[in-house]
């Protein structure tokens, strides 16, 4: 069966898309004009909300980030009432967001989605030259319950874009096109072609221009997977050239705030590795400016960076994913994801992020949800053993969260407490963080050493927790 993916609609110039979007929402395209405010050079643009601002244009802005997300596990069948556990039992897509919807309370809410979107069950898995692939995709009902949640950011670059082909690709491109018709999103990372796959998206917030770009690792550098001047894929992280693109692209896009999405990593390693480093806070924070880069793939949290006036988030860890594992298994320095909230005021005509909200996440396997504060506590020191790591004493150091009574991790810069409204709030009252405790420090230096998942040990299973963990509450 063929794909759906309508090319020559869906790739247009600006008003052509924009016309096809007003249609297919039920408006006219005259009605679209008015509703939406494009970015300039880009199609995956929207407006939130809709029409002129009133008053004065807004100085504060939040940003929340979460990492990996899908919604079934290895080869399964998508279905419209949800998805099963491991057990079998059904979840649907509103009741696997339930436990964390409340905190996705920003301007603009980013997600990796690591899975094809798809309603059919005839696609062909690609084994991607793999024995043992794992292949995923989740029915639309699952983005839709994501933006209904909140999400309008979305990255699309990573090993799982081409779990089913070129055709399991457009699959999500056709979905992608629809949800952007009925409410405000932005997608980057795969296309239907080299260009597309590149092009950076964009959303408007009243009047703030918001650009976002997205790339990731392609499963074996494998070449019909990467996009091509005809050719359905993404571009690879991998290639230097293809990842300069990337990130020139989302330089060469008016833009008042830019954000790069990297799918890489090895997965279990809490340490960025010396590409990271380099290409991250080296080349695109250093170098080009972006002003927020957000990782993911190894599945654990890695440390926070500030970079110049650069934010970087090395590894977000997993959000929901049925097709990953159970992360309790792993200790306490690889057991959560992480959930960031990014504050950030307008000072001097430019952005910058005022005060970072770091929230450890459990239960990323099914229905994602904050830790009990105890718990909570012990992951957000665990996390601050990772940004103690980062930095290089001149321009950039690792951040370092203060726990709060509800488990969560805040970071302010000096002043925030004076900028008044949900920063001001936030950051009243705020001090440093505290040094971790002696015991737990010794303790998180083995946890959270520099390793993968695999090797010796790797998969043994913990029968419970140890409550030596759980035990370093605020101090």
């Amino acid at each position: 069966m063929p794909s759906r993916l309508l090319k020559p609609w869906l790739f247009k110039p600006l008003g052509a898309a924009a016309a096809v979007i007003a249609l297919a929402a039920g408006g006219s395209v005259a009605e679209d004009a008015a509703r939406i405010q494009p970015c300039a050079s880009t199609e995956y643009t929207a407006s939130i909300p809709g029409g002129a601002p009133k008053g004065p244009v807004p100085d504060r802005l939040t940003i929340v980030l979460v990492g990996d997300a899908g919604f079934n596990p290895n080869g399964a069948a998508v279905a419209p009432e949800g998805f099963r556990d491991k057990q079998g039992a059904l979840l649907n897509f509103g009741e696997s967001l339930s436990g964390i919807a409340r905190e996705v309370d920003g301007d603009l809410a980013f997600i990796n989605l690591e899975t094809v979107i798809t309603d059919r069950n005839d696609l062909v898995a690609d084994s991607k030259g793999q024995t043992a692939p794992y292949n995923f995709m989740s029915h639309p009902l699952a983005l839709k319950a994501l933006v209904g949640t909140g999400f309008n950011l979305f990255s699309l670059a990573n090993n799982h874009s081409m779990d089913y082909g070129a055709n399991g690709a457009e699959e999500t491109l056709y979905h992608m096109a629809v949800t952007a018709a009925e409410r405000p999103i932005a997608y980057a990372g795969i296309g239907t072609n080299f260009e597309e796959a590149t092009r950076p998206g964009c959303l408007e917030v009243n009047k703030t221009k918001l650009a976002f770009g997205a790339t990731g690792i392609v499963t074996g550098q494998r070449e019909e997977h990467r996009a091509g001047d005809d050719k359905t894929g993404q571009a690879s992280y991998r290639n230097p050239k293809d990842f300069e693109l990337v990130v020139n692209r989302l330089v060469e896009l008016p833009a008042d705030y830019r954000i790069l999405s990297i799918h890489y990593g090895l997965e279990g390693r809490v340490v960025p590795d010396q590409r990271q480093l380099k290409e991250w806070r080296g080349f695109a924070a250093r170098e080009k400016g972006i002003d927020l880069i957000v990782g993911h793939h190894p599945h654990v949290a890695q440390g926070v960076e500030r970079a110049g006036n650069s934010l970087i988030f090395y590894g977000l860890g997993n959000f929901l994913h049925p097709g990953t594992a159970e992360m309790t298994r792993f200790g306490v320095c690889r057991d959560y994801g992480l959930m960031a909230k990014v504050h950030l005021a307008k000072l001097e005509g430019d952005w910058k992020v005022e005060a970072i909200e770091a929230i450890p996440l459990t239960k990323t396997h099914m229905r994602p949800e904050r830790f009990p504060v105890q718990q909570s506590v012990t992951r957000i020191y665990a996390l601050n053993h990772l940004g103690a790591q980062l930095g290089d004493g001149i321009t950039s150091e690792g951040v370092r969260f203060t726990p709060r009574k509800d488990g969560s991790g805040l970071y302010c810069t000096p002043g925030a407490e004076a900028l008044g409204g949900r920063v001001g709030a936030l950051c009243t009252g705020w001090q440093p963080a505290p040094a971790i405790p002696k015991k737990l420090s010794r303790q998180l230096a083995s946890a959270c050493a520099d390793k993968p998942f695999y090797g010796a040990g790797s998969t043994q299973k913990r029968r419970k927790p140890s409550s030596f963990w759980d035990g370093f509450g605020p101090r």
